[in-house]
């Protein structure tokens, strides 16, 4: 068959000589090739670093994969929850999150799972233990076993002891589950037992070596494990290393014999574990089947080949606000991620049209039609769009490992941080080069439009027609354009105001997992209406500077006067150059908003120990009083050492554990209430006085504590110089009141407009109205952010006859606040003097929350402060033959500096209040939105971030102007002006 005369060969014809015409006009353009390049590289390297940071841990199918050891088909594990006829509604990866056992509930048996799997498949049991002790100090041979209780360890030296976990299984099990030792070998009977690298260096072990695992008494506190705390307290035994393997967590594995022996013992309440070994594969059906017994599968033939459609998943519930919240997250996301590519890649293919216009003149005189030469700019996007991908890629893999180093050292106190490098989806690297070259070719639309509708004549001439310039300079249209972009932002802001005053879908019992909320429809049309005004009103603001300018041009000096006839007279270089600016700071300013409104609505829903440059210590397992304030105190006297603590203040509270202990919580005033199953909410729980608004438990005021231990319960009983050394806001204040006899409370709603609060007594956990056997009314005080619910004084606990308190922590008292580098030093000081203790630190540390919170804002920042450079220096590069002119005729080198500085004046003051301002504006939409949708807390403040703001706007300018600067040097040799 004949080729068709639009075959491959007939295309590539076309397209040869037009790619040889743009390798050779890259070449003769070097400097505006490389810039043009960088700025499609940039959009790129922040898709790789944003895609790396998103994906900072392993995935959920992976990590799951990672759990099912080799050799092993799945993992079951049985919980503890209450059987109610309904399935346990798993993920193939797994539970959808934690699940609450039922201490008096008995998990499945092996024969109840066995009946739903592959029949000749087995199951291998495996036990995992709670926190325990491990040391080195008690004198127990190996496989001796023995009562333990909190004096077992108060005579160890406390650099002898640890904390680690263990799991036990036998035979075949262990043999699947047990790592390869890199010393040693496996245990060969139950007097043996293999460690971690992690807990051989805390405790200096080596193979041969004999410890002890102590299981200390049961706090009370419950764990996905169940019970299983319980069922070992008290008890300990001793093993002989017999290896050791990599790990960075202290843990070690041995021979079913302890744990699991205990726990067989009384197994009602504590989770069960297998492994499933056979040759069969466990398919989503049969893992769905095992789900009523209140237990789910993980399956490596479900994860791998067999995982379920949507329709095999079990449906979702959705929260219709949920839903919408995230839709206008996806909507601003794009719409910014689309601005951002525009406005950065197109202007260096308007500087390049502009730039060769008399050669696309020339080709259009010598016959070349309007396609060629709409090609001849397409072919100039694919070599630059290829060369920035490539360049965009290797630089967002050194922004991936520079953010990854930054996080890990800003996060040095967590050590499960995994680096983002490790787990970086490598197929993004073609994904990127592919989205680079498209936006090469798409970027090249309007050039390439543009270049197709030259009129050789008038390419050729050295400045283009000024007539086209007659209908802009008319009084009348002047004014409608200076006007039209005041009243398109203004349109922006009613639409705004109207989709936030459009009232909110109200919550159905059951709602597809998938589609829109039903209501959402005129929210999100008033959003993208608000977007398109926004983003057409800015940019006409912007083109306003180029209409007006020359109006007042005659009565400036020299140098400001050229700087603004050069902006309107080449306003294919200006105005790309100022909307590159306006746009990559837009992104970077709203992302500071939001990371400061969202650190402020963390802070309001959270409740927390300590404030400021402050801390406290808790015992990482509680073993008893004696030995936990020996360990505490024992750590303070360490920091004492290199920091001003001058002392320190215990922390008691009701014993969950201890049957009979006297509890207390405080109560809505009298004739104030919330209907059943209903609760204040935050405004109403932070602000005293406000109205008492009433919403379910999702939406409620319901702080959670930020706290240094497990133990106790939601209240306390300590001093008023405990409450001051924890510098929380109004500490002060409120330790007067506590010292009085009075209670300090962390929610203002039960607040009595007389200033007593309620507080009800009972001998069970959690006292409330009906429950409490009985109230009392004390003077109170409210303590914002404080963690737990309520709080007395020693004196004021012994007066009510509270009984059963449990030591649970100490305030080191300071002579002065910590600066921020002295809390990283005394968090590194804790952790090297020993296992046992945790310190609490501020979570709000700074007010856009931890420091690795500007890593993102960071790398907008540096997105704009690149933007602006390159696009002042690609501007740069189109006058270079007017420098050249004006120092041929007697310019000095300081007039040229002088006029190259004001040009990049006139860019950033067009393009960097206006991105600042947009950017606020946008962020203070998006958390206006989020207060009225009412996710993820009441979102009562927005917060600029000012000295954010500022900094961002600072960089930009110092980075613009000083390019500008370097730019603006006269030339060196005296440049022909050839037509091309």
């Amino acid at each position: 068959m004949r080729a068709s005369p639009r075959g491959p060969a007939v295309l590539w014809n076309r397209w040869r000589p037009l790619l040889r015409l743009a390798v050779r006009d890259a070449a003769r353009h070097r400097m505006r090739t490389v810039l043009a390049a960088l700025l499609v590289a940039l959009p790129v390297a922040a898709l790789i670093t944003g895609t790396s940071l998103a994906e900072s841990g392993p995935p959920a199918r992976e990590a799951a994969l990672a759990g099912i050891p080799d050799g092993a088909q799945a993992v079951v594990t049985a919980t503890a929850v209450h059987r109610t006829g309904e399935p346990f509604p798993q993920l193939p990866e797994g539970p959808p999150g934690p699940w609450v056992d039922d201490t008096e509930q008995m998990p499945a048996s092996a024969e109840e799972v066995s009946a739903h799997l592959p029949a000749e498949n087995r199951l291998l049991p495996y036990w995992s233990s709670p926190e325990l002790l491990v040391t080195t100090g008690i004198d127990l041979a190996p496989g001796e076993e023995a009562p333990a209780g909190a004096h077992v360890v108060e005579g160890v030296d406390l650099a002898r002891v640890a904390t680690a976990r263990m799991t036990e299984a036998d035979g075949e099990a262990l043999d699947l589950l047990l790592p390869e030792p890199v010393e040693g070998a496996a245990p060969a009977d139950a007097t043996e037992a293999v460690v971690t690298t992690a807990l051989a260096d805390r405790l200096d072990l080596a193979v041969g070596d004999a410890l002890t695992f102590v299981a200390p008494p049961f706090n009370g506190w419950f764990s996905t494990d169940g019970r299983i705390g319980d069922a070992v307290q008290d008890s300990q035994r001793a093993y002989r290393v017999a290896g050791i393997v990599a790990g960075t967590e202290p843990r070690a594995w041995a021979h079913d014999t302890w744990v699991s022996r205990l726990a067989e013992a009384d197994p009602v309440g504590i989770d069960r574990r297998w492994l499933v070994v056979g040759p069969a594969p466990v398919t989503w059906e049969q893992a769905r089947a095992v789900n009523p017994l209140q237990a789910f599968v993980v399956s490596r033939h479900v994860l791998t080949d067999g995982y379920p459609g949507p329709d095999g998943l079990y449906p979702v519930p959705a929260d219709p606000r949920r839903v919408l919240l995230d839709l206008v997250s996806v909507v601003l996301t794009a719409v910014l991620g689309g601005m951002l590519v525009l406005f950065l890649v197109t202007p260096a293919f308007a500087v390049s049209t502009d730039q060769a216009r008399r050669t696309l003149g020339l080709a259009a005189a010598t016959g070349a039609a309007p396609a060629d030469l709409r090609r001849t700019v397409t072919a100039q996007g694919l070599l630059v769009g290829l060369a920035g991908g490539v360049l965009g890629t290797g630089l967002g893999v050194g922004l991936v490992f520079a953010a990854d180093l930054v996080l890990e050292r800003l996060s040095r106190s967590d050590p499960g941080l995994v680096s983002p490098a490790v787990h970086f989806s490598w197929w993004v690297f073609p994904a990127a080069i592919g989205v680079a070259v498209l936006l090469g070719v798409l970027a090249t639309l309007v050039p390439a439009r543009t270049a197709a509708r030259l009129q050789p004549v008038e390419a050729l001439k050295d400045r283009p027609d000024r007539r086209r310039r007659r209908v802009a300079d008319r009084p009348a249209v002047r004014l409608l354009s200076a006007a039209a972009g005041p009243l398109l932002l203004a349109a922006a802001v009613a639409a705004g105001a109207a989709g936030l005053a459009l009232p909110v879908p109200e919550r159905p019992e059951h709602l597809p997992p998938t589609g829109p909320p039903p209501g959402s429809g005129p929210l999100l049309a008033l959003l993208v209406l608000t977007l398109g005004c926004a983003v057409a009103g800015l940019m006409l603001c912007v083109r306003t500077i180029t209409v007006s300018g020359p109006r007042f041009a005659d009565r400036l000096p020299p140098a400001p006067r050229m700087a603004l006839r050069d902006a309107a007279d080449h306003r294919s270089r200006f105005l790309p150059a100022a909307l590159a600016v306006l746009v990559t700071v837009c992104a970077a300013s709203y992302l500071a908003v939001v990371a400061g409104s969202t650190t402020a609505n963390e802070a309001d829903r959270t409740g927390e120990a300590v404030a400021g440059g402050h801390l406290v210590l808790g015992a990482e397992v509680p073993v008893g009083e004696e030995f936990d304030r020996l360990v505490i105190t024992d750590t303070i006297g360490a920091l004492a050492e290199e920091l001003p603590v001058v002392g320190h203040e215990p922390v008691r509270s009701p014993a969950s554990s201890e049957e009979g202990a006297v509890h207390f919580a405080p109560l809505l005033p009298e004739g104030r209430a919330c209907p059943e199953d209903r609760f204040p909410d935050t405004a109403s729980g932070i602000e005293v006085g406000a109205p008492l608004t009433c919403t379910d438990w999702e939406h409620a005021y319901t702080p959670s504590m930020s706290t240094a231990w497990w133990g106790g319960s939601d209240a306390f009983v300590l001093s008023g110089d405990a409450l001051r050394a924890s510098g929380l806001p109004g500490a002060r204040e409120a330790a007067r009141v506590l010292d009085a006899g009075g209670v300090v409370v962390n929610n203002a709603a039960v607040l009595s407009d007389e200033g007593t609060v309620r507080v009800a007594l009972s001998t069970q956990p959690l006292p409330e109205e009906d429950t409490a056997e009985r109230v009392v009314e004390l003077p109170g005080a409210f303590l914002r952010g404080f963690a737990p619910r309520a709080a007395l004084s020693p004196d004021t606990a012994r007066d009510l006859e509270i009984t059963g308190l449990e030591y649970i922590a100490e305030y080191p008292v300071l002579s002065r606040e910590l600066t921020r580098a002295e809390l990283d030093r005394a968090g590194e000081i804790v952790r090297e003097h020993t296992a046992l203790v945790r310190m609490a630190e501020p979570r709000h540390r700074y007010p856009w929350g931890g420091n690795e919170a500007l890593v993102p804002i960071a790398l907008l920042a540096a997105l704009a402060v690149a933007a602006a450079a390159i696009s002042l220096m690609l501007a740069r590069t189109q006058s270079r033959r007017d420098f050249a002119t004006m120092n041929a005729v007697g310019a000095t080198p300081r007039f040229l500096r002088r006029f190259a500085f004001t040009q990049a004046v006139l860019v950033l003051a067009a393009g960097l209040p206006t991105g600042l301002a947009a950017g606020v504006a946008l962020g203070a939409y998006r958390i206006a939105w989020n207060r009225s949708v009412g996710v993820d807390g009441a979102w009562l403040e927005t917060v600029p971030l000012w000295e954010v703001q500022a900094a961002l706007a600072a960089a930009v300018a110092v980075v613009g102007l000083a390019a500008a600067t370097l730019a603006g040097r006269p030339p060196q040799r005296i440049t022909r002006r050839p037509v091309d």
